[in-house]
C-alpha cells in the first residue's frame, strides 16, 4: 500500500524556500534539481562522472550522468547547517532530496503515523506537508532586492539615541509548527467527562468562558502599583523599553494574542509615558508565548508584604486528614483588576501600538500577593478548618467520612463561583488518599513525609570508583560533620582509600561507611524540616554536565542546616548552553523544585559563583530562554549574591557527582557538542579535573620536555611568571574574569581555560607556556627548524605549534620568527602572478586514485646507483608524496619503478598527470597506461601550469634538500625519506589535513612530551570499534577533502589573474634578499644552491634599480624585481643565519674569521702560478677564493693540510 511522501519546506542560503523530500532509501547525502540549481545560480563544482541509479538498483537511462556538485546552507524549521553538498540531478521531481546519510548525520527520527520527524542534532520537530492533517500557514513570501533587505537589517540594528527609541532585531529558532500551535484555538477538556458526577451541580466553577470575563473593581483587592521614591521625594521614572523586531510569523501570533486580550477587555489602548518591551518566547512543549518584560518596573515597584499562611500549622492540620481534593485556579492573576488610574504603569509597546493592562499581568511582582489577599478573603472562614490556599493552589482536606468531604468540597466550589474564580479541571485531583502539597507528601493514615525528590540526589549517589570520587563525597559530607557524631570514625575506611600509599580497593567496610553517611545525610538531625519563619538560603551550581543545589535554613545554633538536596544531569541541549545560562539554569531548576516552600518565605538569598548573574536584572535584551526564566523568577522574592567558586563546595559536589559526568566520549552530551561544532576527526577530548588553588605548587618540577635546557627554562618560568600563576589560580577557583592584563586579549576566554590532571594550565586543551621569551622562541625554533617539519611557512608553523602549545600573542611571535628566518628567506621561492586563467583538474574519487608525476633532474650522483634524478609522485587528493631516486628515467624504468614500489601499496591509479617529457609521450608509456586502464593527462606544450601543484611540490622538495644537504651535495638520496616524512606531515592548504593524518589517523609531532601516567589508566576500546572508527574517519576525511579541494579550486580560480603589485621602495641601510638565479657558484648543482642572498642597500640608482654591498666581482646594481625586503626584527633569542659581521680589528688591521677551508687550486696570472684556497668565512654564506698566503697561519689551513695528507680532502 502506498504512503504519502515525507515533504518539508527547506530554506536555502537563508532566502529561498524550496520543497524537500526526505528519502531514507536514497544512499547519497543530498541532491538538488538541475533547473533550481541554475535559477538560484549556486556554485558549480565538477566531479568525476558517475551513473545515476534508480531505487530498484538498475541503471537509469545512459544519458543520466552526474558530473556536478553544489553547496548551500539549509534551514528546516530552525535546524540549520552552514554548508551542505548536493548532487545536481536533471529532471528531479522535488527541488531537493535529503538522503539516508543526512538522516544519520542530523540524528533524525521519523514518526510516520504522526507525520513528523525529530531532528536530534538541534532538538527540532518538523512536519510532513503531504500529511492530510497538515495545513500550510496563511502567509505569502514577498520578494525584495538584496540591497533593500540589507538596508532594513542595518536600520533595525541602529539605535536612535535622539528620541530614546531603540530598534533591535531579536532572533530565535521558531518553527512553522510553533506558529501554527500558537495560532490554533486551544483544545479544552470537557468538565462533564472529567468531573465526578457528585460535583456536576457546580460545573459553573469549571467554565472556561466565564474565566475570560473582565472582573469588577473590588475595594481592598485591586492591584496597587506603588513606585519607589528618589532622594528628592519624587516617584522614580518607569523605563520606556525598546521595541524588539519580530518576524512576520511572530507578528501573526502577536496580533492574534492582542485581539483576544482586547476582546476580553483585559487590555486597552494607552497613551502612557512608560512602556515595557514585548517578546515572543518559544514554549518547551512547542508553540510560542506572548511575554511582557517587566524587569524595569519590578526594580522600582515597592514590594507587597502580605503574609502567607503559617506553614507549620497548615501541615499539622493536613497531617490528620483522610481525604484530599486539590484545585487550581485558571489564570489567577487575571481575576484581579489593576487599581483605577494606575493602568498606565503596566503599559507595553508593540508594532501595533501601545497598550496597558486592566487586569494583573503575569511577571509583575505584586500580583501573587494581591491574589493571595483576595483568595484569603473568599475562603476566610474555611481556612485552617478544612481548606488551605497558597496563591492559586487550593487544598481541601477532611478527617471524617467521604460524604463529609464531598460537602466541604461543594462549599468551596460555591464560594469560588460566587467570587468569579474558575478552576482548571485538567489540574485537579478529587477524593484522593495521597497528595503532594507544599513540597511534602501527605498520605492518609500515614502522615507527612519528605518528598523523595528532595533527597534523591543523595540517595542515588553512586558508589565511588576512584579516589577523586571519594574525595568529592567526603568533601561534601564534611560540611555537615557538626551534625554527625563520630564522623571521623564512620568515614575512616573511605578516608584511608585517599592516602597515597593505599591501593584503591572497595570492600564491605568501605561500602558500609558510604551507605551509613548517605543515610545520615537524609535523616534527622542533618536533614531539617522546612520552616518559612527561618532564614532561608539556596545554593546552586552548574558544572559542564550537571546541576546541583541545596536548600538550607538556620537551626537553633545559627548553623546552616540542609532541608533538601537537588542534582540532575544536563540534557545534550543544556550541555551546549553558554556558561551564564548554565549557572542561571541551576538557579531556575532549584527554585522549580522547591517552589512551594520558597513561595512561603518572605525573602530568601540565592548564592551563585557566577558573578555576572548579579547583572541579570539590569536592563538588557534577553534571549527567549532568559525571558522565560525571568518571568518565572519574578514570582519569588529573593536577593542574588555572589560567592567565590572555591567556597561553593556543597552544590559544586552535587553538580559534579561521578555518575553525572560523561563516562566516555560516547556520552550523548559530549557527542552532540562535537557534532554541532566540528567533525569528529578534528577534535580530541581530554577529561579535566578541577583543582583548588591550595593544591597548586608552582615550585614543584613537572617534567615537560626531554631537552634539559628547555626543561630548565620551563621550570624557572612557571615560578617567575606571576600572570601565569594568577591565571592558573583563577581557573582552579572557577573564577569568571580574566586577569586585568589579559582582558584586552580577544582570543582568550577564561571559560576555555582548564587544568589537566597534573595541574598544568591549558587553553583549548593546549599547554599554556609561561612568559619566558627564550623558552617560547626555542619552541618555535625547534618546530620550525625540525627535520619533521622542514622550515614551513608562517601558517603551517603556527598550525603545527598550536597542536600542543599556546600563549598570549603566539600568532604574532610565530609571524615575527618566520619573517626573520634567514634560511627560509634564502630558500623560499618568490611567487609572481602568472598569465592565463586557471582551469582546475577534476577532483579525485579516492586516496592515491589520481597521481601527478614529475622529475627533479641533473642532481649530483648519489648512492650506489649514482642516482642523478628524483621522481616525485603526488597524490592529488591528500597531497601526499613519494620520492624515488633514479639514474635512468626512461619510460621503461619509470613504469617498472611504479609497478615495484607504488602498485603493491596503493594499487593501480585511475589517472596520471605529467608534463610532456619524452618518457610520457613514448609509445611504451602510452601502451602501459592503456593496458592498466589509466587515463593519461599531459600538460600543454610549454605550459607546465597544467600540473602546477607538482611543480610547486618540486620546489618545496628542493628547498628541504638545500637546507640539509652537505656542501658537496652527495647525500641528497639519503635525505629523501626525511623530506618525504616532513612534507607528508604538513597540512595541505586545500584540504586542511596532513597526508600523514589522512592515512594514519594521528599526527607525527616534532616535540615529544613526557607521557602522562594517568593516560594509561583510561579504558581501552575493542578492536572492532577501533576498526569501525578508522573506516568512518577515512570515509569522512575523503568526503571532506573532496569538498574542501572544490572550494579551494574556486578560490584559486578567482585569485589566479590579479595584477602585479607596484615596485617597493627601499632606502639606504635596508637589508634585502637578492635573487641569485643569475649568479654562478662553484657548487655542483644549481638545483640545491641558495636561491637568495642577504645584502645591504647602499643607494637607489633609479626608481627600479638599487646598488647593494655584494662581493667585488659581481656588478652591484640590480633591478627591483630581483629584490625582496629582509625583515630585521627577529625575536631576542632567535638564532639567525648569515649576519655577515664586520672585520675584527687587531693592531689597527682588519681581520676576518675563517671557519674552514673547502678546497685549493693553482691559477696562472701574468705567467705566474698562484696557489689559492677556497675559504668559508664565519657567518658568511658564500665562500671565496683567496691567496694561500692570506690563510697560511690559520688553524683552518693546518687542518686542511692534514686532511689532504691523509687523502680525505677534496680538490
Amino acid at each position: 500500500m502506498d504512503s504519502d511522501p515525507f515533504v518539508l519546506d527547506v530554506r536555502l542560503n537563508g532566502t529561498d524556500f524550496v520543497t524537500g523530500l526526505v528519502d531514507s532509501g536514497c544512499l547519497c547525502y543530498s541532491a538538488i534539481n538541475e533547473q533550481l540549481f541554475r535559477s538560484l545560480r549556486l556554485p558549480s563544482i565538477k566531479i568525476a562522472p558517475r551513473q545515476l541509479e534508480e531505487a530498484a538498483g538498475k541503471n537509469a537511462e545512459p544519458s543520466t550522468v552526474l558530473d556536478t556538485v553544489t553547496y548551500a546552507s539549509i534551514d528546516i524549521d530552525g535546524h540549520q547547517q552552514k554548508r551542505v553538498f548536493f548532487y545536481v540531478v536533471p529532471g528531479l521531481t522535488y527541488d531537493v532530496i535529503l538522503g539516508k546519510p543526512w538522516l544519520e548525520d542530523a540524528d533524525v527520527t521519523i514518526s510516520a503515523k504522526q507525520g513528523c520527524l525529530d531532528i536530534g542534532a538541534s532538538n527540532i520537530r518538523a512536519w510532513n506537508h503531504k500529511k492530510a492533517s497538515y495545513k500550510p500557514p496563511l502567509m505569502k513570501a514577498t520578494q525584495v532586492m538584496a540591497s533593500a533587505f540589507m538596508a532594513e537589517v542595518r536600520r533595525s540594528r541602529r539605535k536612535n539615541k535622539g528620541d530614546g527609541i531603540a530598534l533591535d532585531t531579536g532572533l530565535f529558532a521558531v518553527s512553522i509548527a510553533d506558529i501554527e500551535k500558537a495560532l490554533k484555538p486551544r483544545k479544552r477538556s470537557d468538565p462533564k467527562t472529567k468531573l465526578p458526577p457528585q460535583y456536576h451541580q457546580w460545573l459553573k466553577a469549571f467554565d472556561h468562558f466565564l474565566a475570560e470575563k473582565l472582573p469588577p473593581h473590588r475595594k481592598g483587592v485591586d492591584l496597587h502599583i506603588e513606585i519607589e521614591k528618589d532622594q528628592d521625594g519624587n516617584e522614580k521614572t518607569i523605563p520606556w523599553g525598546p521595541l524588539y523586531g519580530m518576524s512576520r510569523e511572530e507578528l501573526l501570533v502577536l496580533r492574534k494574542t492582542l485581539t483576544e486580550l482586547l476582546d476580553k477587555d483585559f487590555i486597552r489602548a494607552s497613551n502612557s509615558p512608560a512602556a515595557a518591551p514585548v517578546l515572543m518566547v518559544k514554549k518547551p512543549g512547542g508553540g510560542i508565548r506572548f511575554c511582557v518584560d517587566y524587569r524595569g518596573l519590578n526594580n522600582i515597584n515597592r514590594k507587597d508584604r502580605y503574609p502567607l499562611p503559617l506553614f507549620t500549622e497548615t501541615l499539622r492540620n493536613v497531617a490528620k486528614a483522610k481525604w484530599f481534593t486539590k484545585l487550581d485556579v485558571i489564570a489567577a492573576f487575571h481575576k484581579i483588576r489593576v487599581a483605577k488610574g494606575e493602568e498606565w504603569k503596566t503599559a507595553f509597546r508593540t508594532r501595533y501600538g501601545l497598550f496597558e493592562w486592566r487586569v494583573a499581568p503575569f511577571g509583575l511582582t505584586g500580583a501573587p500577593a494581591a491574589f493571595q489577599r483576595y483568595v484569603n478573603g473568599v475562603l476566610q472562614d474555611y481556612l485552617d478548618d478544612f481548606v488551605s490556599a497558597y496563591v492559586d493552589d487550593i487544598l481541601i482536606y477532611s478527617s471524617g467520612s467521604l460524604q463529609d468531604h464531598r460537602e466541604k468540597v461543594g462549599k468551596v466550589l460555591q464560594r469560588l463561583i460566587d467570587a468569579g474564580l474558575q478552576i482548571d479541571i485538567d489540574k485537579c485531583e478529587f477524593e484522593t488518599k495521597r497528595v503532594k502539597y507544599l513540597g511534602y507528601i501527605v498520605e492518609a493514615e500515614v502522615g507527612i513525609r519528605v518528598d523523595p525528590e528532595k533527597i534523591i540526589a543523595i540517595r542515588e549517589w553512586a558508589t565511588p570508583t576512584s579516589v577523586k570520587a571519594i574525595r568529592a563525597f567526603i568533601g561534601f559530607a564534611n560540611f555537615y560533620r557538626v551534625f554527625i557524631p563520630n564522623f571521623s570514625d564512620i568515614a575512616e575506611p573511605l578516608i584511608n582509600l585517599t592516602k597515597k600509599e593505599m591501593v584503591f580497593h572497595w570492600d564491605e567496610a568501605c561500602n558500609q561507611a558510604f551507605e551509613t553517611i548517605k543515610e545520615l545525610l537524609i535523616t534527622a538531625p542533618i536533614l531539617g524540616h522546612f520552616d518559612p519563619e527561618k532564614d532561608t538560603l539556596v545554593e546552586a551550581d552548574s558544572s559542564g554536565h550537571a546541576t546541583g543545589g541545596l536548600l538550607l535554613q538556620k537551626d537553633k545554633n545559627n548553623n546552616w542546616q540542609p532541608v533538601a538536596y537537588y542534582s540532575k544531569k544536563h540534557s545534550p541541549t543544556e550541555a551546549n548552553y553558554p556558561i551564564h545560562d548554565k549557572e542561571l539554569l541551576a538557579i531556575v531548576r532549584c527554585l522549580e523544585a522547591w517552589a512551594p516552600e520558597l513561595r512561603m518565605v518572605r525573602k530568601f538569598t540565592v548564592l551563585t559563583d557566577h558573578k555576572n548573574l548579579q547583572y541579570f536584572y539590569r536592563e538588557r535584551q534577553l534571549s527567549e530562554r532568559q525571558v522565560r526564566w525571568s518571568e518565572f523568577l519574578s514570582r519569588f522574592d529573593f536577593s542574588l549574591e555572589w560567592k567565590p567558586g572555591k567556597t561553593m563546595g556543597k552544590p559544586d559536589a552535587l553538580s559534579r557527582r561521578e555518575q553525572d559526568l560523561p563516562a566516555n566520549y560516547d556520552d550523548e552530551r559530549i557527542r552532540s557538542r562535537f557534532i554541532r561544532l566540528f567533525q569528529s576527526k578534528h577534535l580530541q577530548s581530554v577529561q579535566i579535573q578541577s583543582l583548588s588553588s591550595e593544591e597548586i605548587d608552582f615550585t614543584e618540577e613537572i617534567r615537560m620536555f626531554e631537552d634539559q635546557d628547555m626543561q630548565n627554562l620551563w621550570h624557572r618560568s612557571r615560578q617567575e611568571d606571576e600572570l601565569y600563576q594568577e591565571l592558573t589560580t583563577l581557573v582552579a577557583n572557577k573564577e569568571r574574569n580574566l586577569p586585568t592584563k589579559l582582558q584586552k586579549e580577544k582570543s582568550v576566554s577564561i571559560a576555555e581555560c582548564t587544568l589537566d590532571e597534573r595541574g598544568l594550565l591549558r587553553f583549548r586543551d593546549r599547554i599554556w607556556i609561561p612568559d619566558c621569551e627564550p623558552l617560547r622562541t626555542r619552541i618555535i625554533q625547534n618546530i620550525h627548524d625540525s627535520h619533521i617539519t622542514g622550515h614551513p611557512g608562517r601558517d603551517l608553523t603556527y598550525s603545527i605549534l598550536s597542536r600542543q602549545f599556546f600563549w598570549s600573542g603566539v600568532a604574532s611571535d610565530v609571524r615575527r620568527f618566520v619573517r626573520n628566518c634567514e634560511i627560509c628567506g634564502r630558500n623560499t621561492i618568490w611567487r609572481e602572478t602568472k598569465k592565463g586563467l586557471l582551469k582546475p583538474l577534476p577532483i579525485p574519487e579516492r586516496i592515491w586514485g589520481e597521481l601527478s608525476i614529475d622529475f627533479i633532474t641533473d642532481l649530483p650522483p648519489s648512492g650506489r646507483d649514482d642516482a642523478t634524478n628524483c621522481m616525485v609522485v603526488t597524490d592529488r587528493l591528500t597531497k601526499g608524496v613519494e620520492l624515488e631516486g633514479m639514474h635512468d628515467i626512461s619510460a621503461e624504468a619509470v613504469a617498472q619503478r611504479l609497478l615495484e614500489r607504488h602498485y603493491p601499496i596503493h594499487g593501480i591509479p585511475t589517472a596520471i598527470t605529467s608534463d610532456r617529457g619524452p618518457q610520457f609521450v613514448s609509445d611504451l608509456w602510452r601502451h602501459f597506461c592503456k593496458l592498466l586502464s589509466v587515463e593519461q593527462r599531459l600538460s600543454t606544450a610549454y605550459h607546465p601550469q597544467t600540473d602546477g601543484a607538482t611543480e610547486r611540490m618540486n620546489q618545496e622538495i628542493e628547498k628541504m634538500i638545500r637546507i640539509w644537504a652537505t656542501y658537496t651535495q652527495e647525500n641528497w638520496l639519503a635525505l629523501l625519506p626525511i623530506v618525504m616524512g616532513a612534507i607528508n606531515n604538513r597540512e595541505a592548504s586545500s584540504t586542511g589535513l596532513s597526508p600523514f593524518y589522512f592515512m594514519h589517523g594521528y599526527h607525527n609531532e616534532p616535540i615529544q612530551l613526557v607521557e602522562d601516567r594517568t593516560i594509561q589508566d583510561r579504558p581501552k576500546r575493542d578492536g572492532e570499534a577501533l576498526a569501525e572508527g578508522f573506516l568512518k574517519r577515512l570515509q569522512d576525511a575523503t568526503e571532506w577533502a573532496q569538498a574542501a579541494i572544490a572550494i579551494t579550486q574556486e578560490k584559486q580560480q578567482h585569485q589566479a589573474n590579479k595584477t602585479r603589485t607596484a615596485a617597493p621602495q627601499y632606502k639606504e641601510g635596508d637589508w634585502v634578499f637578492l635573487n641569485l638565479r643569475n649568479v654562478k657558484t662553484t657548487r655542483p648543482s644549481k638545483k640545491l644552491d641558495w636561491l637568495h642572498g642577504k645584502y645591504k642597500v647602499l643607494r637607489q640608482v633609479n626608481s627600479h634599480s638599487y646598488q647593494l654591498d655584494v662581493p667585488g666581482k659581481i656588478h652591484p646594481v640590480f633591478h627591483v624585481d630581483l629584490l625582496r625586503y629582509a625583515p630585521n626584527d627577529s625575536l631576542p633569542s632567535q638564532k639567525v643565519g648569515d649576519t655577515q659581521p664586520g672585520p675584527i680589528l687587531v693592531d689597527g688591521d682588519e681581520l676576518w674569521l675563517v671557519e674552514r677551508i673547502l678546497g685549493e687550486r693553482t691559477t696562472r696570472q701574468g705567467g705566474k702560478e698562484i696557489k689559492e684556497a677556497y675559504v668559508k668565512w664565519v657567518d658568511y654564506t658564500e665562500p671565496t677564493w683567496e691567496p694561500v698566503s692570506n690563510v697560511l697561519k690559520t688553524d683552518a689551513w693546518r687542518k686542511w693540510r692534514k686532511l689532504r695528507a691523509k687523502g680525505k680532502g677534496g680538490g
